[in-house]
This record gives C-alpha cells, structure tokens and sequence, in this order.
C-alpha cells in the first residue's frame, strides 16, 4: 500500500517514550496495540493505523507491544521481514521476524508469556473480542480503555473521506440474501466492512482500496438496520434498509434490539468495545458467537456476480498489458523510468479503463526491490536498468465493485535473461500452472492446492514466505478460501480466489506471477471440479527456459495464451 502519510523518527521514538511512561505511572507492565481501525479492517490508513505510530511500519499485516521499560516490539511474518529491516529506524523498536505460517498474535502470547507479563493495556475500540479472550487467560489484569483515553495520551490524526453509496444492480437483493442466512427473531452483527457492503449490495469507496464504506449493521429477519457517517451522503438503497446518519461509536448503544433472541457475531471481528456493550443490553446468553460470520455466504459467490466479476478482469487485464506495454516500449526507445512513474502510469491506465480506485497500493518493484513481497514504497530514484526486470502487482475496482488483483514480472532490455533469472521465472511459472489446471473433488482442502504450486518450486531448492492465494471479492483479500500450508478450508463451486506463487532473493530480485480463478465444474469429469482463470495476460517468453517445462505444462501454456491472444492481451 503507498501512503501519503508519515511520522518522523523522532516522533515515534517520543510515543514509544510517552506511552511507556503512562504505563508505568499506571502500574501496568505492556500494551497491546492491533493494527486494526475500529472496523477490524485490513487496509488501514496510516493515519488511523495505531501501530504504526508506535513501530513506523506501513504494512498492512503486524501486531506490536508496547512494554513499560520503554521498548516496542514489532511482530511481522516473511511477508514483511524485509520491508520491516528497511522502515524501522527508531532506536526503541525491536522487529520479531516470525516464521512463515505461524500465526503473529500467537506469537505475541508467546512473548507475553516469556516475559511474565501479569498486567496489560488494551483499546477496546481497535482489539477484538477474540483477541482479549486469549490475553485473558494469561494475563491477571488487563485495562481496557478505548480511543478517547489513548487521544489523551499520544497524538494521533483522524482518516476523513466523502462518500456515496450507491446500489448494485444485478445481483440477489438484499432482503433475499437476509432469507437464507436468518430465522426469525435472530439477527446478525455484522462488522466487517465486505460483509456489510456484500448483504446491503451498496458500495461507497469510503476508504483508501475499498469499494465498502465505514459503517455499523444489525442485520434482522425483516430489514437492516444500517449506520453510516454523518457526512455520507446516500444515492439509491432497497427499502429493506433503513440508514442512520451517526457517530458509529455509539450505534451498540442506540441500535433497536426489540424482539431479538439471539445475536449472532464473529469473535474476531467485533471489536471489544461493541461486545461488552451488546452484553450489557442484552446479556450474554443471547450472544452467540458464529466464527467468520457471514464471510462463507459471500465467499461463494452466485453466477451473476461472477459475470460482474468476469467484466471487471477484463478492463484490469486490460490495463496491466497496457501499462507492461508502454514499460517496455518506452524503456526500450531509451526514455528514463523509474518506481513512481510505473506506479503512476499504472494508475493512469486503470482510470482509463474505468477503474473508481486502486484495490491496493501498486506494487511496482524494479530490479532487488522485487524481492520485497509487499514493497510499498516506489522510488523516482530506482530506474529502470537493462537486464532488470520489473514485479507489477496491481488492482482496480470497476463499475460493481469487485476487486481485481494480477500480478506479473517481466525482463527489461533487448538482450537475455540470466540463467538464473529465467529459472526462478519458470519455475513460479510451473507452480502456477500445476495448481491452475489442477482437477479435484468439492472439499479438497486449500493445503493441497498450495502443495501442488509449492512442489516444482520446492523440489528446485527454493521456497516463498507467503501462501499461494487468498479469497477475492468485495475485497482484494477475503474470507473463505486460502491456499497455504497449513489451509483445511475446503473448495466450494462458486468459489474465487488468487494463485500467487513467488521466488524471491534479496538482493537480487523477485519473481510472483498471480492469477485469479473461480471454482467450476468439470466439463468431462462427473463430480469433480476445476479452475477457470478470471485472468487472461500472456507471460513473457525471455524469461522462460521451455526445457524446464514438462509436456502437459506446455499445453497448458499454450491453450492460456491462445485465449489471450484472443482477448488481444498477449505480452507481446
């Protein structure tokens, strides 16, 4: 993610220093600082991201601590190892590089535990209820205050954005979908940001790489109660919502619950303080906890949305070989390119295709910075070399709001690829391809998918840090599908979602090539299913050596690129 916002050194050495000092004046020994807004949203502005005022890192996934002695300790997994080596400056923060797989909040109680920790800190307003079930248990006291106190002790900025919530068309309504997931006299509370935007079909871009909105929703048998900003304006909505313009803090509070018996939630989604504060009103029988909440009904998602999904990859591959096109053209007729003029041309062509907003900050590595898995940071120094190669990893949303996410690397200059840089590029090319044409039964767990992508890579002596692919819908990264060591989440028709695999050598550079698939049925094989990529952009041939491809890979290889040649998005 690229921000426009920042902290000086100083300053975050300074609330490293402030908070620990009111710490100990309060006799507590660390705080725990999530890296979530009070949505529990992924894509966090840094503005509103707390832990980045106590660490300086800007990656989207992290969990810090915030220890009376003075010292912040940073947990970030091998997505993020080398961006954090390079981000943090200050003296009082210590980065614990966790291994890929391992979960950071597990790793956090790990480190409470190692440090006997018996009293702890808490926002109750940006930590999950499941997040202080766990403290808990190994903690003898834990405070827990909310924004307001925090305000008073370290300086923050506010993250404002105008929005317009407009209705999809085209997709099941609203009050249908509440039908199959509702009986009457249950309701839903639903937090996460997609979620909401999913069962209302209103999208508002009201954050940075969103098309969902900042709001609060209690999703009843007979209608939904929505909460949004006061400066939101709405354009169109089913008259099965009704929408309160409010401060969102205070709709737990205020919401009906009138002839409610049971409250579903998700214990990692809601935040602590809308917990405590639905208990009060209603006691604790009534709420019964329902992990992931709705996510599983969105993950699957229904023939129409697929369309809309279809329509949208097509202007994103559109604007990916548009813009790998105009790189090396323009680097080839010997014009200067550097990081920021990538991503901004990236941009640029995204817009022109249609696209309302980025579904993440660009990636656009030149060179070693490929390697970095989630490198956020372009600089108009890195410039385009000959013999380089270039990691684009990018998304829009389009006219329905669903994300779009590719990625691609590609050789710069008219010579050849390294040995060694061709390897690394087929052998992520194999991965791919193994799991894209992949054939399996309905409930194949995603571990397996993630072996067959891992194995050509693997086998070569190398390995990635991140798993092979995540859900994708409303938002860039969703719930429901994960491909990765450790997955048992099982494949369902209907199902989208990324193939990512990645080399990745600091110091020399990175490979990832990404495709985005959906589940369907196989058209020969009775009771099987396959992938069908959303997809279609043409790999480039320099950095592929065809003796490491078997025959059935190069078939594979050949039918893809025959459709992009089609589509007119060959890399060519």
């Amino acid at each position: 993610m690229r921000h426009n916002f920042s902290l000086e050194t100083q300053i975050i050495e300074s609330n490293i220093d402030t908070f620990s000092k009111y710490l100990r004046d309060h006799s507590i020994e660390a705080a725990y600082i999530s890296s979530f807004d009070i949505f529990m949203n992924e894509y966090v502005p840094l503005q509103e991201c707390h832990r980045y005022y106590f660490s300086g890192f800007s990656g989207s996934v992290a969990e810090v601590l915030v220890l009376a002695s003075g010292k912040s300790l940073l947990f970030v997994d091998g997505r993020y190892h080398e961006q954090a080596d390079i981000e943090i400056k200050a003296s009082n923060v210590e980065v614990v590089k966790c291994a890929f797989g391992s979960s950071l909040f597990e790793e956090l109680l790990k480190k409470v535990s190692e440090l006997n920790i018996s009293s702890l800190w808490m926002n109750g307003d940006r930590s999950s209820l499941g997040s202080y079930e766990a403290l808990e248990k190994i903690i003898d006291a834990i405070t827990i205050q909310n924004d307001e106190a925090i305000f008073n002790i370290v300086k923050f900025q506010e993250f404002s954005k105008d929005a317009t919530l407009t209705c999809v068309s085209n997709v099941i309504s609203a009050k249908d979908k509440v039908a199959k997931i509702l009986n009457d006299s249950e309701a839903f509370w639903i937090s996460a940001l997609d979620s909401i935007s999913w069962i209302t079909n209103l999208r508002g871009y009201g954050l940075p790489f969103q098309s969902s909105f900042m709001a609060r929703c209690l999703v009843k048998r007979d209608g939904i109660s929505l909460a949004v900003p006061t400066h939101y304006e709405v354009n169109e909505m089913e008259d099965f919502i009704s929408i309160d313009k409010m401060n969102l803090k205070n709709f737990s509070k205020d919401c009906s619950l009138e002839g409610i018996e049971t409250i579903f939630y998700d214990p990692q989604l809601i935040n602590l303080t809308d917990y405590q504060q639905l208990e009060k009103r209603v006691g604790k029988d009534q709420l019964v906890a329902k992990a992931m909440g709705i996510t599983k009904a969105h993950a699957v998602k229904t023939a129409d949305e697929i369309k809309l999904m279809k329509d949208a990859f097509r202007a994103g591959d559109k604007s990916i070989i548009e813009t790998l096109r105009w790189v090396r053209d323009s680097f080839n007729k010997g014009e200067s390119i550097s990081e920021v003029d990538i991503f901004h041309k990236t941009t640029h062509f995204y817009e022109a295709n249609g696209s309302k907003e980025q579904s993440f900050g660009t990636i656009s590595g030149l060179g070693a910075n490929s390697s970095i898995i989630h490198y956020s940071s372009p600089s108009k120094d890195v410039i385009a070399k000959d013999s380089m190669i270039l990691l684009l990893d990018s998304g829009g949303y389009f006219e329905a709001g669903f994300a779009t996410d590719t990625t691609r690397t590609i050789f710069l200059g008219n010579g050849e690829a390294s040995e060694k840089q061709k390897l690394i590029y087929t052998l992520v090319l194999k991965g791919m391809l193994q799991a894209q044409y992949a054939v399996f039964p309905k409930g194949t767990w995603g571990s397996q998918i993630d072996a067959l992508a891992r194995s050509p890579i693997l086998r070569a002596g190398f390995n990635y840090a991140h798993g092979t692919g995540h859900g994708v819908g409303i938002n860039v990264h969703e719930g429901g599908l994960r491909f990765s060591p450790t997955s048992s989440i099982g494949l369902e028709l209907g199902n989208v979602g990324s193939i990512e695999p990645g080399i990745y050598l600091p110091g020399f550079g990175g490979v990832r090539l990404e495709n985005i698939v959906t589940v369907v049925e196989h058209p020969e094989h009775k009771d099987l299913l396959c992938f069908e990529p959303l997809v279609y952009i043409g790999f480039d041939h320099k950095l592929i050596n065809f003796d490491l491809l078997e025959e059935c890979e190069k078939k594979w290889l050949k039918d893809y690129e025959s459709e992009c040649e089609k589509r007119g998005t060959l890399y060519s």
